[in-house]
């Protein structure tokens, strides 16, 4: 079995990704599945056998029930005995990588990387929110410059890694974008399942720039972002992920 993951800063379209590669059914990757369990324990390929993966433990993740959550785990077990790859989706999971890999040192990973003013707006927003109950209210711009330069940090240590593959979220779902490379990276052929559910995020991330996209942040997050934000590492990080 291969084992693949999907990372990044909250915010930075690791959910996307998710859509994505979980489109084509070879490709079966749980919501945050292991999120609370990852954060305390090191994530084994045990976690990952049909059986354990539909049995939901406590402190598994934040969620009670796989298919109340998302309706995606009603089609899982029918595809984990022909899947190519199995995993999980975990934001934060860029902050274990090392354990990750040492425990299954054939994982791959997407890793996910966004601008901080989208990233530490929609942390905002969410922060804002008073129906959104599962963000607290202080997870805010500082909390963004935070994670997103932690995030950093690990791609500078492991872009060179062959089992890493970043994402610039703004490349990856644009016009004339590709899925080719990613697939690439998995040793697969894309599907057309797969193609189409890229035609319809890259049109859904169209609209909500034609829609000119609400990039509102208060004074002190601007100023938290200019006066905190890596910027020069941000740069870095870019360069060597292109010319990788």
């Amino acid at each position: 079995m291969n084992y693949l993951f999907i990372c990044g800063t909250a915010r930075s379209g690791t959910t996307a990704m998710w859509r994505l590669v979980t489109a084509d059914e070879r490709l079966v990757i749980g919501l945050e599945r292991y999120s609370k369990h990852s954060s305390h324990h090191a994530l084994t390929t045990d976690l990952f056998t049909p059986e354990r993966f539909l049995e939901l433990r406590a402190g598994d993740t934040f969620y009670p029930n796989l298919c109340e959550f998302d309706p995606y785990y009603e089609k899982v077990g029918a595809l984990l005995a022909h899947a190519e790859y199995v995993g999980d989706k975990i934001p934060k999971l860029f902050n274990f990588l090392d354990t990750l890999f040492a425990n299954i040192p054939t994982a791959k990973v997407i890793f996910m990387l966004r601008n901080i003013i989208d990233v530490a707006t929609s942390f905002e927003s969410r922060a804002n929110s008073i129906q959104d109950k599962s963000w607290p209210e202080t997870r805010k711009t500082q909390a963004a410059i935070k994670e997103w330069r932690n995030s950093l940090l690990m791609l500078k240590k492991y872009h060179h890694d062959d089992r890493v593959f970043p994402v610039i979220y703004e490349e990856f779902f644009a016009a004339n974008s590709s899925i080719e490379p990613l697939y690439q990276f998995l040793g697969l052929e894309p599907t057309q399942a797969a193609h189409l559910a890229h035609q319809t995020l890259l049109a859904q991330n169209l609209q909500l720039e034609i829609k000119r996209r609400k990039r509102e942040l208060s004074v002190e997050g601007v100023q938290q972002i200019c006066e905190t934000a890596p910027f020069a590492l941000y740069r870095e990080v870019l360069r060597t992920i292109r010319a990788k």
